[in-house]
C-alpha cells in the first residue's frame, strides 16, 4: 500500500512510481466530496473515473461515437453507471463501436480525469496493489501513464498563459487569412455567431473544453473575435438525477442548447439550492416516484410553485406507486431513454425560447 497527502507527495511523483516498478492497482484519490480511481496494470493505466466528473457515456457522445439516445440505451441494459468502462465494452459487444473508438474515448477520459487532479492542490492518495489484473481492463491496448501525465501539464501550462472565461460570448472582428491560426482555431472560430457562450461551444466540440477556451483566448489576442458589447447570460437549468452517467449527458445537452447547469444528486440538495435560487427551469429524473415526490416538496417552497419542471419518466414508474397518479404535481414529461433534440427543445419550449 502507497498511502499519503498531496501536499506532501505531488501527483506525479506517485505516478513515477507506479510506473517505474510496473505496478498493477488501483490508485484512489480523493479531496472534498470528489473520487477518482486510476486503474493500472504494470505500470501502464488501463481506465480513470472520477466521480462527480465526466464519464465515458458524456465522452463517447462529445466525440460523437455514439447518440445521447444510444447510451441511455446502454446504461439500461447495463443496470449500473458506477464507471464507464464496462459501459463502452457493450457498445463494443453490440458493434455501435470498434476496439479503436472505445480506446479513443477511454484516453479522452484519462486524460480529462487527470487534468482535474493535477488540480487539486490538497487531498489524500493510496494506491492498493494486487498482482495480477482482474479488474476494468477494456482491451488488449493500455494507455503511458507518463505521456498523459505530459500532456496534461503542457495544456495547464498554455492555459497559465490565458484562457477564456466559460461564460464569456464572442462575435467575429479580424480577417483569419491575415494570421497564423493556431491548430483547430478554424473548428472554434466557426462556431462564434456573437450568441453563445464559450461553455456552449465547447459543449459542441469533439477538442477538450480547456483546449477550446485556449483557443478562444488566442483568438481574442489575434484580434480575430471580440467580446460581445451586449451581455448574454445563458438561462440556468437545476439537474436532479441519482445517476452520475444521466446527468452528465443532460449536462452536455443542455449546455449544447445554450443553458447553464447546476446539477445535484439528491432532492435533499436541491431543495436547498432552490430555497435561495430561481432557476428558469428544472429538470427531474424521476426513479419509482421519488422525481414526482421532490416535485411536489419544492412545489410547497415559497415562489416556486410555478417553475417550469421537466421530469423524466420511465413507462413502467412513475408516481402512481408513491402517491397515486391523480396526485401528481404540474409537470411535463419526457420518457427516457430520449432523443438530445427533444430534450432541448421541451426546456427550451419551457422557457419561452427557441432552440438555438
Amino acid at each position: 500500500m502507497i498511502e499519503g497527502s498531496l501536499r506532501n507527495v505531488p501527483l506525479a511523483d506517485v505516478f513515477q512510481i507506479v510506473v517505474t516498478s510496473q505496478k498493477s492497482g488501483i490508485l484512489t484519490v480523493a479531496h472534498n466530496d470528489s473520487q477518482a480511481r486510476i486503474f493500472f496494470e504494470k505500470g501502464r493505466i488501463q481506465s480513470a473515473h472520477l466521480d462527480p466528473g465526466v464519464h465515458l457515456g458524456e465522452i463517447m457522445v462529445r466525440l460523437d461515437l455514439l447518440s445521447t439516445l444510444e447510451v441511455q440505451q446502454l446504461l439500461a441494459v447495463q443496470g449500473d453507471d458506477s464507471d464507464g468502462t464496462p459501459l463502452g465494452q457493450l457498445g463494443v459487444d453490440r458493434t455501435l463501436i470498434d476496439q479503436d473508438d472505445l480506446l479513443r474515448a477511454v484516453e479522452r477520459q484519462v486524460f480529462e480525469v487527470v487534468s482535474e487532479l493535477l488540480s487539486w492542490r490538497d487531498g489524500t492518495f493510496n494506491f492498493a496493489e494486487q498482482s495480477e489484473w482482474t479488474g476494468l481492463a477494456i482491451s488488449d491496448h493500455n494507455i503511458d501513464a507518463m505521456t498523459i501525465l505530459m500532456d496534461v501539464a503542457e495544456q495547464l501550462s498554455e492555459s497559465e498563459d490565458g484562457s477564456a472565461d466559460p461564460g464569456a460570448v464572442f462575435q467575429r472582428a479580424g480577417d483569419p487569412t491575415k494570421v497564423t491560426m493556431p491548430a483547430g482555431a478554424w473548428e472554434v472560430l466557426a462556431n462564434i455567431d456573437g450568441k453563445r457562450s464559450a461553455r456552449s461551444i465547447a459543449a459542441e466540440m469533439d477538442l477538450r473544453e480547456r483546449k477550446v477556451y485556449r483557443l478562444l483566448y488566442q483568438l481574442q489576442t489575434l484580434g480575430i473575435v471580440e467580446a460581445s458589447p451586449f451581455e448574454v447570460e445563458d438561462p440556468l437549468v437545476l439537474v436532479v438525477s441519482q445517476s452520475r452517467a444521466l446527468r452528465q449527458l443532460l449536462q452536455l445537452s443542455l449546455q449544447r442548447a445554450r443553458f447553464r447547469t447546476h446539477v445535484v444528486t439528491i432532492a435533499g440538495e436541491a431543495l436547498s439550492f432552490l430555497a435561495d435560487n430561481y432557476p428558469s427551469a428544472v429538470v427531474v429524473d424521476d426513479h419509482q416516484g421519488e422525481g414526482w415526490a421532490f416535485v411536489k416538496a419544492f412545489r410547497q417552497l415559497p415562489g416556486k410553485g410555478h417553475l417550469p419542471v421537466l421530469v423524466l419518466t420511465e413507462e413502467s414508474s412513475g408516481f402512481r406507486g408513491l402517491l397515486g397518479r391523480r396526485r401528481r404535481p404540474k409537470a411535463s414529461t419526457l420518457e427516457k431513454p430520449f432523443q438530445e433534440l427533444d430534450l432541448q427543445e421541451r426546456i427550451t419550449g419551457l422557457v419561452g425560447r427557441s432552440v438555438a
